[in-house]
Parts: C-alpha cells; sequence; structure tokens
C-alpha cells in the first residue's frame, strides 16, 4: 500500500505535466493559426473595406491572448507578443494603404518606396560629402582662395540637403493630396510609419544643426549672405508646411518622435487605444517640433548676428563712425543720421559715398540687405537715393569750380588777343634827325 500511493502521485504528476505542456502547446498552436489566417487574409485582399475590416480581428486576437503574454514572449521568440501584434498591425496598414493607392492615385507602393530610398541614398551621400568638407574648411584657413572655395562647395552641399529633406517629405506626403483631415486613419499611419523609416524628424533637425555650426566655424563675406538668408527663409518655410503635417499625422501614429539627445530625437511607442493615446502623441509630436523649432531659432540668431555684425565692421574698418545697429530699422537710421551730419557739417563726403557705400556696401552687401527678412528693396533704394543725392552736391560744387576756372581762363586768353589785334600794324616812326 506504501509504494502504490508514491507511484499514483507520480503518475498524475506526469499526467499534470503533460496536460500543461500540451496545453501550452496548443495555446501557442491556436495563436499562430489565427495570426497565419489574418496576414494570409491581408496579403490577397483587393478591396479597402475588407482590409479595414480585418482591424478588429487583429484588436480581437489581441485581447483573447493578452492574459497570455509573459508565456507568448518565450514562445514566440525572438519576437515578443507585443512585436507580433504589432507587426501584424503594420501589414494592415501598409496592406490598406497600397490598395489604396493603386485603387486611387494609380501609384504602386513599390515606386513610391523606391523614389523614397533613391533620396535618402543621396541624402546620406551629401552627409559624408559634407563631413568632409567641414575637414577641408579647416584646413583653408591659410589660404584665402581655397577658403572661399571651401566655403562655396559647403554652401551648395547643405543647401542641396535642404532640399533633399523636404523632396523626401514631400514624397511621403504627395499622393494623399494636401488636405489630410480628408486621409483616413489607417492611411495616416501608414505615412507615420514612412516618416519613421526615413528619418525624416531627425534629418530636418541634423540638417537645421549643420546650419548652425557652418556659421559658427566660416568667415563670410557680406556676398555670401543673399545665398544664405534665401536658403534659412526657404527651409523654414518648408518646415512650417511639414511641422503642421506631422502634427496631424502623429495624433494616429504608433510611432512618434519623442525626445532629443542633442544629436536629434529619438523615438518612442505609444500604445494604440483611444482618444488618450492620440492626445498623448500628438503632446508628444509637439515637443519634438519644439527642438526644430529651437535649432532653427538659433540658426536665425546667428546668420542675423554674423550679418549685421559684419556689416558694422565695414564702417569701422574704413574709419567712419556711426550709431550701432543689429537689424534693418537700426541700420536705416544710422544711415540717415551720418548723411543727414555730413550735409550739416559740409565734411567731405567722398570717404562715406566713394569708399564705403559704393565700394563696399552696394558691391558686396547689397544682395543681402535687399531681402525682405533684413531691410527690404524698398528702403535700401531709399538709402542708396539719399547717399547718392549727397555725393552729387559734391560732384555739382566741383563742376561748377571746374566751370569757373575754364571761364576765368578763357577770359584771360580772349583779352590778351583781342589787345592784340587792337595793337596797329603799321611801324613806330623813325626818330627826327
Amino acid at each position: 500500500m506504501n509504494r502504490i500511493f508514491p507511484l499514483a502521485l507520480l503518475v498524475a504528476t506526469l499526467s499534470a505535466a503533460g496536460t500543461a505542456q500540451h496545453s501550452d502547446y496548443a495555446l501557442k498552436s491556436d495563436f499562430e493559426d489565427r495570426y497565419r489566417q489574418i496576414a494570409s487574409r491581408l496579403d490577397s485582399a483587393t478591396a479597402t473595406h475588407e482590409i479595414e475590416s480585418l482591424k478588429g480581428e487583429i484588436e480581437k486576437l489581441e485581447t483573447d491572448y493578452a492574459p497570455h503574454q509573459q508565456f507568448l514572449d518565450k514562445a514566440l521568440y525572438p519576437l515578443t507578443f507585443n512585436e507580433s501584434m504589432e507587426k501584424l498591425r503594420s501589414l494592415q496598414v501598409l496592406t490598406y494603404d497600397r490598395v489604396f493607392l493603386i485603387r486611387t492615385q494609380g501609384v504602386k507602393l513599390s515606386e513610391l518606396e523606391e523614389r523614397i530610398s533613391s533620396l535618402t541614398t543621396r541624402l546620406d551621400s551629401l552627409t559624408a560629402q559634407r563631413d568632409q568638407l567641414f575637414g577641408e574648411l579647416q584646413e583653408s584657413r591659410k589660404s584665402l582662395t581655397a577658403l572661399r572655395e571651401a566655403v562655396k562647395r559647403l554652401t551648395a552641399n547643405l543647401a542641396a540637403k535642404d532640399r533633399l529633406i523636404f523632396a523626401i517629405a514631400d514624397s511621403i506626403f504627395l499622393p494623399y493630396g494636401k488636405d489630410l483631415h480628408q486621409v483616413a486613419d489607417l492611411q495616416k499611419e501608414a505615412i507615420g510609419q514612412r516618416l519613421d523609416k526615413a528619418n525624416v524628424l531627425t534629418r530636418v533637425y541634423e540638417i537645421a544643426a549643420d546650419n548652425v555650426k557652418f556659421l559658427d566655424v566660416t568667415q563670410l563675406q557680406g556676398r555670401d549672405y543673399g545665398n544664405l538668408i534665401e536658403q534659412y527663409q526657404a527651409f523654414t518655410g518648408r518646415w512650417a508646411g511639414l511641422k503642421e503635417k506631422i502634427t496631424d499625422v502623429a495624433a494616429t501614429s504608433a510611432m512618434v518622435p519623442a525626445v532629443s539627445t542633442g544629436k536629434g530625437p529619438v523615438k518612442t511607442p505609444v500604445a494604440r487605444g483611444g482618444k488618450k493615446d492620440s492626445r498623448a502623441a500628438s503632446e508628444i509630436a509637439a515637443t519634438q517640433s519644439s527642438h526644430v523649432d529651437s535649432v532653427l531659432a538659433e540658426w536665425h540668431a546667428r546668420l542675423n548676428a554674423g550679418f549685421w555684425g559684419g556689416l558694422q565692421k565695414e564702417f569701422t574698418a574704413a574709419g567712419i563712425a556711426v550709431a550701432p545697429f543689429n537689424d534693418g530699422p537700426s541700420f536705416s537710421s544710422s544711415v540717415r543720421q551720418e548723411v543727414a551730419s555730413l550735409a550739416a557739417s559740409k565734411q567731405d563726403p567722398q570717404p562715406f559715398v566713394e569708399t564705403l557705400w559704393k565700394q563696399k556696401i552696394d558691391r558686396d552687401w547689397r544682395d543681402g540687405l535687399t531681402k525682405d527678412a533684413m531691410l527690404g528693396k524698398t528702403e535700401y533704394a531709399a538709402l542708396d537715393k539719399l547717399v547718392s543725392e549727397l555725393s552729387r552736391e559734391t560732384i555739382d560744387m566741383t563742376f561748377l569750380a571746374y566751370i569757373a576756372g575754364i571761364l576765368v581762363l578763357a577770359a584771360l586768353i580772349w583779352f590778351f588777343v583781342f589787345r592784340r589785334k587792337k595793337r596797329p600794324d603799321h611801324p613806330a616812326p623813325a626818330p627826327a634827325p
């Protein structure tokens, strides 16, 4: 009797273990069967309403097996339960997007992905070239010619990168039209995944930071600023449009940018599940956008400081003391004060007019000054006219002096010639004997 009880206990234990093992195997098999069925139906789907209906089945699959997550995390290795569900959701989103694009826009998803990939490759190539050019810039400081060439090449590189990152973003958004409010949530999720895959926000941040670095390490001349100002204005305008779209997409995207590490943004997953999660995603997107806004503000500050500081040095180098200026209105005020002072004092305005204004400001800085963000074409034209009139007064006085001298000389010549003609031609009478 004593031997029978332990034997029965052992048999019961082994039976329970076998049942549990069979139960775990069945659980894993059932999950994988339902998973494969949904994935197979997504692969063969040709209508958006059919793909939309499968979203409910994906959610039910997750709900049914969520209590067994700890076991499935091990059983589904190397993926976890959550990663498997995310993969299935991603498949549904991209399938919906593929079918929608083909039916409504005539765009194949493969063609869109190929274009984005090509643009990204070109952008990465420019990034590698940028690092080389920054190195050349440091080595070229001893030679003015080499330095100007390095600045020119690096400026072109950064401008090309600016255009490419927004070309990538345009390629992602273009098939969906201008009004994202009319785009379905599943399509917005697809857009969000492409933005994430192309690392768009990180690249925008890094390119803006590259422009800040460029302004920090480069010795610029007045003629350089016209293109740099245009480049900054174009970048900020495009970013404003992209920021609005990203904010809209983030409300439904499962993966949105989170915080900046100082080298650009990193990503944080946001769980799906209703208004609360959408609101959190929007807040995170807004936070990351603020990091880009911050580096753009720094870019603007460095550009302004370099421009107005360099222009102030032109006055100092010419030995002309004017009221300090740091923007368009204060520059205009300083120039008008200087013109008025020269006109009132009757000082020679030529050093200001000829040496500084015509040879430096009008030749090297006009392109930058005429930009609306700096001084503007109208105000520059008004200042140029004011300075020209100051120079004309001096020229007029000099001209009058020349004319007066010529008239005096002509009068003297006429006087001597006239008197000579009036003198009698007959010889003087001989003296009496």
